[in-house]
C-alpha cells in the first residue's frame, strides 16, 4: 500500500507543479514532513553549502529559509561511512573466533557430505550384488562410519562455539559506545561527503511551502503544498485524497467534493473546542458508499493535514492519517 500511496503522491505533485529551467534566484521558506518513514540523515544543498536536516514522519520541521537555484536538492549523508567506528579489541577477537568456528563447520560439513555419499554408493553396490560385503569393503565401511561419528562431534562442538560467540557479539554490541573522538583537520580541502541522492523539487516562484516526502524508487518524491498566508490557516483541516477515487466529505450543513489526487482545506462547522463528524463517501458504480467517519476537534491554534488512504481488499473502505501542526508561540515581547 505504501508503494501505491507514494505513486499517488507523486501524481498529485505532478498535477500541482510543472517543471522549469534550473535558474538561480528563488527565495523560499519551507517546513518538511516524511509521509512514511522518517529521514534522519537528509541534508540539502544551498549553493555549495550543505545544510543538515532531519525529517520526521510525525511532525513538521521548524521553518527553514532557502535562497538559491529553483531546484532544491536533498541528499542523505552516510555518517557511518564518513566516520567508521573502529572495532574494540574484544569485538575483533569475537569476530575472529566466529570466523574460525564457521570455517570448521564448513569444512566438516563438506567432508560429512562426501563420506555420506560414498557410504550410500558402497551400500548400493552391496545390495545390487546380493551378497555380504568383502572383508576389505566392511573395513572401509566401518572406517567411514567412524569418521562420520568424529565429524558429528566436531560439528556439534563448532555449532556450540558459533552460538556462544554470537551471544558474546550481541552482548558487546549492546554495550554503550563512547562517541568517536574528533580527528584533527588536515590542511587543504575537506573530502567530499559520502552521500546518496534523496529527492529534488523545482520551485516556480518565491513563497512558503510544506514539503511532503514519500518513498519512491531509489529515493523520495516531494509534494510541495503552498503555505502562503490564508492558504492553510490554523483552525482548519487540509484533506488530501490518495484513495484513487472521487470522494465526498459530508457535514451536517454542507458537502465537499474531493476529486481523486486532489486536496481541499476545510474548517469544521462547529465552535472552537467542540467535536465534529465528517462522513466520507467514496464514489461507486451506482452512487457513493460510506467509507469512513472522521471525528475531529476544532482548535483555533491547530491545523491538521489529513491523508485519506485506501484499504486493501475493501473497495470503498478508507482510513485516515492525521498530522497536526500547532501555531508557533509568539516571541517574548511581541504584541
Amino acid at each position: 500500500m505504501i508503494a501505491r500511496t507514494a505513486l499517488l503522491l507523486s501524481l498529485l505533485s505532478a498535477s500541482l507543479s510543472a517543471q522549469s529551467a534550473d535558474k538561480p534566484g528563488v527565495t523560499i521558506h519551507f517546513r518538511a514532513l516524511a509521509f512514511d518513514e522518517a529521514i534522519p540523515g537528509a541534508s540539502y544543498l544551498e549553493g555549495e553549502t550543505l545544510r543538515r536536516l532531519s525529517i520526521s514522519n510525525n511532525a513538521f520541521t521548524p521553518e527553514i529559509s532557502y535562497k538559491g537555484p529553483h531546484t532544491l536538492r536533498f541528499i542523505t549523508i552516510d555518517d557511518e561511512t564518513l566516520n567508521p567506528r573502529p572495532l574494540s579489541p574484544d569485538m575483533a577477537a569475537a569476530l575472529q573466533r566466529l570466523r574460525r568456528a564457521q570455517a570448521v563447520t564448513l569444512q566438516a560439513s563438506d567432508e560429512f557430505a562426501q563420506i555420506t555419499r560414498l557410504l550410500n554408493t558402497l551400500n548400493l553396490q552391496t545390495t545390487e550384488r546380493a551378497r555380504k560385503p568383502s572383508t576389505g569393503d566392511q573395513a572401509q565401511i566401518e572406517a567411514l562410519n567412524g569418521r562420520l561419528r568424529e565429524l558429528s562431534g566436531i560439528l556439534a562442538s563448532a555449532s556450540k562455539e558459533t552460538e556462544d560467540t554470537n551471544l558474546l557479539i550481541l552482548r558487546l554490541e549492546s554495550v554503550p559506545k563512547e562517541p568517536p573522538k574528533e580527528l584533527k583537520k588536515k590542511s587543504g580541502k575537506a573530502p567530499r561527503p559520502t552521500s546518496t541522492p534523496t529527492a529534488e523539487y523545482t520551485f516556480q516562484k518565491d513563497g512558503k511551502y510544506l514539503l511532503l516526502f514519500s518513498s519512491g524508487g531509489n529515493g523520495h518524491q516531494i509534494l510541495a503544498l503552498d503555505d502562503a498566508e490564508g492558504a492553510f490557516p490554523y483552525g482548519s483541516f487540509q484533506f488530501i485524497n490518495l484513495t484513487g477515487k472521487d470522494l465526498e466529505l459530508r457535514y451536517p450543513d454542507r458537502k465537499v467534493t474531493l476529486r481523486s489526487n486532489a486536496r481541499a482545506v476545510v474548517k469544521n462547522p462547529t465552535s472552537d473546542h467542540q467535536y465534529a463528524l465528517a462522513e466520507i463517501y467514496s464514489k461507486a458504480d451506482d452512487g457513493y458508499d460510506l467509507g469512513h467517519v472522521y471525528r475531529s476537534l476544532q482548535q483555533p491554534n491547530l491545523r491538521s493535514l489529513v491523508f485519506l488512504l485506501p484499504i486493501s481488499d475493501e473497495p470503498h473502505a478508507i482510513h485516515s492519517k492525521t498530522i497536526e501542526d500547532r501555531r508557533p508561540a509568539e516571541p517574548a515581547g511581541a504584541k
